[in-house]
């Protein structure tokens, strides 16, 4: 077959395929819908995604958010998800990962802890039973409660008496259940704090650390509308967010 006939045959091929897709598409109707399906932390999608999510339903209606609540790493560069939202230094292999928003180290205990019509000092918070997060955070520079203290002005070296746990989700739930005073990272707690369950103690103190939250998406999984949708909406929100 000569090219010049090649050539017109590939043309009509081509549109023959996009005849067909569009025939599908009205055979579906309007009611076919595109999905979505983000990863994240237990804690950042409860205090942090979940809150703001409708803002997103309403300007993309077409698009269903599926969420995978999970702790563990998800595989998005061969396909566990389409979308995630991680906090790290923002290198990771097989993705692009976009800044989010920075993140600093709090101190924080359920209301009922504090003391009636006093201000918590550091020394108050160096008596009080205090849980510590052993969640690897590598490269991070998360402070030790003893560093914390002696920033914050106590004398004291805080005592081994506390909990230990190695889960930053139920480092949170200790706190928000009156077990002691906790360290954690604030955009994990902002509804906590915004419904007065949770305090910020000694709020003048700031210790930021390395880590920040990224949106991370595969480069192929970024070409479908719906995903780059979601990525740019999130960016959006995470920016006017620091701006306020």
């Amino acid at each position: 077959m000569p090219a010049e006939e090649a050539r017109e045959a590939l043309e009509d091929i081509s549109q023959g395929l996009d005849l067909l897709e569009s025939g599908l598409k009205k055979l579906r109707g309007r009611k076919a819908r595109s999905v979505v399906i983000v990863t994240a932390s237990q804690a950042l999608v409860a205090n942090w995604l979940l809150p703001r999510l409708e803002d997103f339903v309403t300007a993309c209606p077409s698009i269903d958010v599926r969420l995978d609540v999970s702790d563990r790493v998800i595989d998005l560069a061969h396909g566990e998800a389409d979308l995630g939202i991680r906090c790290g230094l923002g290198q990771w292999k097989g993705v692009k990962a976009t800044h989010l928003m920075a993140e600093e180290i709090i101190a924080v205990c359920h209301q009922r802890l504090v003391p009636v019509g006093e201000q918590p000092t550091a020394g108050w918070i160096a008596d009080q039973t205090l849980i510590h997060d052993g969640t690897p955070h590598p490269g991070g520079e998360f402070p030790s409660w003893a560093e914390w203290l002696a920033r914050a002005g106590s004398n004291r070296m805080p005592s081994d008496r506390g909990l230990k746990i190695n889960s930053t989700a139920a480092v949170i739930q200790g706190a928000i259940a009156g077990q002691g005073v906790a360290l954690v990272r604030k955009a994990l707690v902002a509804q906590e704090l915004d419904s007065g369950r949770l305090v910020h103690l000694l709020p003048q103190q700031h210790w930021p650390v390395k880590w920040a939250y990224y949106v991370v998406a595969s480069p192929k999984a970024l070409r479908r509308y719906e995903v780059s949708a979601f990525h740019d909406w999130l960016v959006e929100v995470a920016h006017a967010a620091d701006e306020s």
